[in-house]
């Protein structure tokens, strides 16, 4: 690669395996080290479910690690702890992942826990609905955090018919109502061995970490897919704009851009222009609302660069009275950047955030097993090296060119959300 550094952490020196069953396995060896991390990873997020479904695969996520015929509710819990393990899963838009990390010399004992796991789930109607209660607690813990519930507001403000507009975890009028026989058909669709990948990274042999894996999971049968692909976000022509009251004690302030996903050539420019604008007390977001207008107390950029167009989204926390200031205020550095440009040492520090945060993402066997298995879901494992790789070919240029072209006030979607009765000032449209 063109980067100066050494990196021995790459995602390149991963092999990958096709089984006979169209399973998938991803190993990586890592030394030296005692632990390995051992994820099983499913081609299916809230991308793939109808609007009655929402929230569908996060709640098959819950159930999966919950109890099989071997293994009672609450026993793959116990075990993996006795082994000096730790589990989780988690849900995305596109792909659900349940992993686990133990002592390397256990790495046998994790796999059958696994495939136990995903292979037997007891899709038991008393636990469905006392797991409903569980996944509603959380739901209801994501709307009383005012920037989650700002995020989720904004998201739904961009997406108007694409489904990264609706929440991850679903509504409550849906999760009430689920079935055995929605999730028992939901996992009968997507979790086929051909829909399924593997992966394991830590201190194995590749070889024989695969051997293990096809005495697994190799006899199950792969079956054809199916997919729901999400209706297509349509070109948003003008600016949108939500204000919200809420029982909060300082405001909130979101925009989001959208951008092309993570394969389109343009993602890395956004990726910078989002780190010089808002990453870090160096950035141009920072030092003009932070440090010189005292208007914010907290502000970041972001992209949300998913398979399909996302975001960039900026997020500040404030006074309610500055909430106007601070909003015309950001799209005056906006212009800035486009009729100004950025300089070089800007750009090369904002490449090294990104890059830091993609070693430091890999300085765990769990993080580089969740960064491979992540990239090979949505397409293709190797990404992780090629995207560092790409955002040192950024020039000043792309990054300006960035700006006019997908951070124009006509495409901004503005959340602001302030405490309750809290008067808005004059001149407010």
């Amino acid at each position: 690669g063109t980067f100066g550094r050494d990196m021995d952490l790459l995602s390149s020196e991963a092999n990958r395996y096709v089984l006979d069953n169209g399973l998938t396995v991803l190993v990586k060896e890592v030394y030296p080290t005692s632990v390995v991390s051992v994820s099983v990873w499913a081609r299916v997020g809230s991308l793939d479910e109808r609007e009655e479904q929402a929230g569908l695969s996060h709640f098959l996520e819950h159930m999966l690690f919950k109890g099989t015929p071997r293994r009672p509710v609450g026993r793959i819990a116990q075990e993996v702890h006795a082994l000096g393990g730790y589990l989780n899963g988690f849900t995305s838009y596109d792909c659900t992942c349940y992993w686990i990390v133990v002592p390397a010399r256990c790495f046998k004992t994790a796999l059958d826990i696994e495939a136990d796991a995903i292979l037997h789930p007891l899709l038991d109607p008393a636990e469905v609905s006392r797991e409903a209660r569980v996944v509603l607690e959380e739901l209801k813990m994501y709307e009383d955090r005012p920037e989650s519930y700002c995020h989720q507001q904004l998201m739904r403000t961009a997406f108007t018919t694409h489904r990264y507009g609706r929440p991850i975890i679903g509504y409550e009028d849906v999760i009430t109502r689920l079935t055995v026989d929605d999730l028992a058909d939901h996992y009968a669709r997507y979790y086929p061995p051909n829909n399924l990948c593997v992966t394991v990274v830590g201190d194995v042999v590749a070889a024989s970490a695969v051997a293990e894996v096809e005495k697994a999971l190799g006899h199950l049968s792969s079956r054809p897919l199916t997919r729901l692909p999400s209706p297509v976000e349509p070109p948003q022509a003008a600016p949108r704009r939500l204000d919200l009251e809420g029982n909060i004690a300082s405001a909130h302030l979101q925009l989001g851009f959208h951008v092309p996903g993570i394969f389109h050539s343009d993602i890395y420019a956004c990726d910078v222009l989002a780190s010089v604008l808002g990453e870090g007390r160096s950035s141009r977001l920072y030092r003009r609302l932070r440090e010189r207008d005292a208007s914010v107390s907290r502000i970041h950029a972001s992209i949300f660069a998913e398979r399909e167009p996302g975001m960039l989204i900026i997020n500040a926390a404030l006074d309610p009275h500055n909430m106007e200031k601070a909003r015309l205020a950001v799209f005056e550095e906006i212009e800035r950047v486009a009729s100004e440009g950025v300089e070089e040492r800007e750009l090369q520090k904002a490449r090294n955030m990104v890059e830091a945060s993609y070693v430091y993402s890999q300085e765990t066997v769990e993080g580089l097993g969740r960064k491979l298995g992540y990239h090979e879901m949505i397409g293709d494992h190797t990404l992780a090296d090629r995207y560092v790789d790409s955002l040192y070919r950024v020039c000043a240029d792309d990054v300006v060119e960035a700006a006019r072209r997908y951070l124009g006030p006509q495409q901004a979607n503005t959340v602001t959300y302030r405490p309750r009765g809290c008067a808005l000032p004059e001149g407010h449209d």
